[in-house]
C-alpha cells in the first residue's frame, strides 16, 4: 500500500457493523504513515461532513492548491436496492447540491453506461471513444497530479462480493462487451493489498470465460499481485509519461521507471500489460524523453497496445493555472496562445492540431523504431485527427484497438465489428436503478482520467 497520511478517516455504519467489510477498512487503518482514529459515520451525517467539516474541501485541481495533502478516506458500501434517484432528491433538499457526489457518497456508482459516439452523448462529433459499461470500486486518488481535480476526499468500497454478484448480471446480459475499465476516476492499487478488494476481483474475473478487467494504473504497486489466480483475464494498462513528468507534475505516481518495472513484474505474473501516453505533456526536452521512455519500454516489457493522447480538456488559461509555465516547451505554448481559435469550441484544446500532430508524429516514430506492428491507437481524440493519422496508424475512427476499449481484448489488431454500432445497452427486465446501473453524464474529471 502507498505511504498514507490522511486528515481524516471516515468509516459508514454499513462497513462498521460487519465483521469483513471492517477488517477491509482497519487493514489500511493499520497501515498508515501516523495514526489515525476513524469516525463512523451515517448517511444522516453526510450534509454536515460535506457543508461544515471540509469533506470535499479540497476535491480541487492539486496545482491550484497552496498546500496539498493525502486524501481524506472514506470507506461504505455500494448499494443495489433501487433508491438511487429518491436519495439523491433527498439529500439535494438537506444541502447536498451535486448528484454525482450524492451517488458516490452514498454508494449508488458501482456501474455506468457511457454512450459514447451514440445517441445523447453531447461530444459525439468531438471525442472518438468506445460506448460500453464502466465500473468502479473507488471514487478519487492519492496520486497528487497536478492537472487533476480527483484528490481531497478517496471513497472506497468494501462490499466486494456483493459487488461481483449483480457485476455478473451485467456481463450476462451484455455479451457484446468483452473487456471492463476499472475506476477510470480513482486508481485502486494505491490501497492495496491492505484494502483486500482488488484481489477477489481479479480473482472472480478469473473464473470467467473470455471476459477480461481492465486496470488503468499510473502505480509502481503490483508485487502484491503475483500469486492471485487471474487466469489471463487480467489486463493493466499503465499511463506512462516521460520522467520529468512523471516526478514534477505527477509527484505521487510511480516515476517512469518505477511504472516500467511494475509493468514487467506483472507481465511475468502472467498479466497482459499496455500502455497510454496519457496525458502526453510537451514539457522542455519531451521528445528527448519519449525516446528514453520508448526505449525501456520495449527493453523490459512485450505490451500488446499502445495509445497516445496529448493533454487537453481544457483552454489554455486553465492549463498554466494548473501546470504554470516554467516545464512547458515554449513553441507548444506559445501555439497554444496564438492559435486557440483553432481548437475554440473543441474538447482537445489547449493545443491546436498542428502540435498534437507533431507530438504524435514523433512518438509514433519512437514506438516504430522498436516494434513495427504493434497497435498504436489514439486516445480521445477527434475524428479530423483520427482522419489525419489512419494511413500510418492502420486503424480508422471505427476499428481501432485501444487500452481499454470493450472489444479490445489481448492480442487484438484490429475490430471486426463498427464499435460504435456493436455496443447495445440492454433493455433490463428491471428498472436500471433496481440493480445500482445508473448512466449519469461523465463529469469533466472523470473524461480526463479516462
Amino acid at each position: 500500500m502507498y505511504e498514507l497520511s490522511p486528515p481524516a478517516v471516515y468509516v459508514h455504519e454499513s462497513v462498521a457493523d460487519n465483521e469483513t467489510y471492517r477488517g477491509r477498512a482497519e487493514g489500511v487503518v493499520n497501515a498508515l504513515a501516523e495514526p489515525v482514529e476513524p469516525i463512523v459515520f451515517s448517511d444522516e451525517d453526510l450534509p454536515d461532513l460535506v457543508n461544515k467539516h471540509g469533506l470535499i474541501e479540497n476535491r480541487k485541481p492539486m496545482g491550484t492548491l497552496a498546500e496539498v495533502r493525502d486524501p481524506i478516506l472514506m470507506f461504505n458500501t455500494f448499494r443495489f436496492d433501487g433508491r438511487g434517484d429518491e436519495e439523491v432528491a433527498r439529500f439535494k433538499a438537506l444541502g447536498i447540491e451535486s448528484e454525482d457526489l450524492i451517488r458516490e457518497l452514498l454508494g449508488y456508482r458501482a456501474f455506468h453506461w457511457s454512450c459514447y459516439n451514440q445517441e445523447g452523448d453531447p461530444h459525439r462529433h468531438d471525442k472518438v471513444c468506445r460506448p460500453c459499461w464502466r465500473v468502479h470500486l473507488q471514487h478519487g486518488c492519492a496520486h497528487r497530479c497536478d492537472y487533476c481535480p480527483l484528490g481531497g476526499l478517496l471513497v472506497s468500497m468494501v462490499n466486494i462480493e456483493e459487488y461481483c454478484e449483480h457485476f455478473g448480471r451485467l456481463v450476462e446480459r451484455h455479451p457484446w462487451q468483452k473487456t471492463y475499465l476499472l475506476d477510470d476516476d480513482g486508481d485502486p492499487l494505491c490501497l492495496e493489498p491492505e484494502h483486500g478488494c482488488l484481489g477477489p476481483l481479479i480473482e472472480w474475473f478469473g473464473t470467467l470465460d473470455e471476459r477480461y478487467l481492465i486496470i488503468h494504473t499510473k502505480s509502481w504497486n503490483t508485487g502484491w499481485m503475483e500469486d492471485l489466480r487471474h487466469n489471463g483475464n487480467t489486463i493493466i494498462v499503465w499511463s506512462v509519461t516521460g520522467p520529468k513528468q512523471s516526478a514534477l507534475i505527477e509527484p505521487k505516481t510511480g516515476t517512469t521507471e518505477q511504472r516500467i518495472e511494475a509493468a514487467r513484474v506483472a507481465a511475468e505474473a502472467g498479466y497482459q500489460i499496455r500502455y497510454k501516453f496519457k496525458p502526453i505533456i510537451p514539457v522542455v526536452g519531451w521528445r528527448e524523453e519519449a525516446a528514453e521512455t520508448v526505449k525501456m519500454m520495449f527493453d523490459r516489457t512485450k505490451p500488446d497496445i499502445i495509445s497516445l493522447c496529448v493533454y487537453m480538456w481544457q483552454d489554455v488559461e486553465t492549463m498554466v493555472e494548473r501546470l504554470g509555465t516554467e516545464l512547458l516547451d515554449p513553441e507548444c505554448l506559445r501555439a497554444a496562445y496564438d492559435e486557440r481559435a483553432s481548437v475554440e469550441n473543441t474538447r482537445t484544446s489547449p493545443f491546436p492540431p498542428r502540435i498534437r500532430a507533431m507530438i504524435y508524429e514523433h512518438y509514433l516514430g519512437e514506438i516504430r523504431k522498436h516494434d513495427r506492428d504493434i497497435p498504436v491507437s489514439l486516445s480521445t481524440e477527434n475524428f479530423a485527427m483520427w482522419k489525419a493519422f489512419e494511413d500510418r496508424l492502420g486503424m480508422t475512427a471505427t476499428n481501432y484497438v485501444c487500452g481499454c476499449g470493450p472489444q479490445s481484448v489481448p492480442g487484438a489488431k484490429k475490430l471486426t465489428d463498427h464499435a460504435f454500432k456493436v455496443a447495445v445497452r440492454h433493455p433490463d427486465e428491471v428498472p436500471a436503478s433496481v440493480l445500482g446501473l445508473e448512466a449519469p453524464t461523465l463529469s469533466p474529471a472523470q473524461e480526463e482520467e479516462s
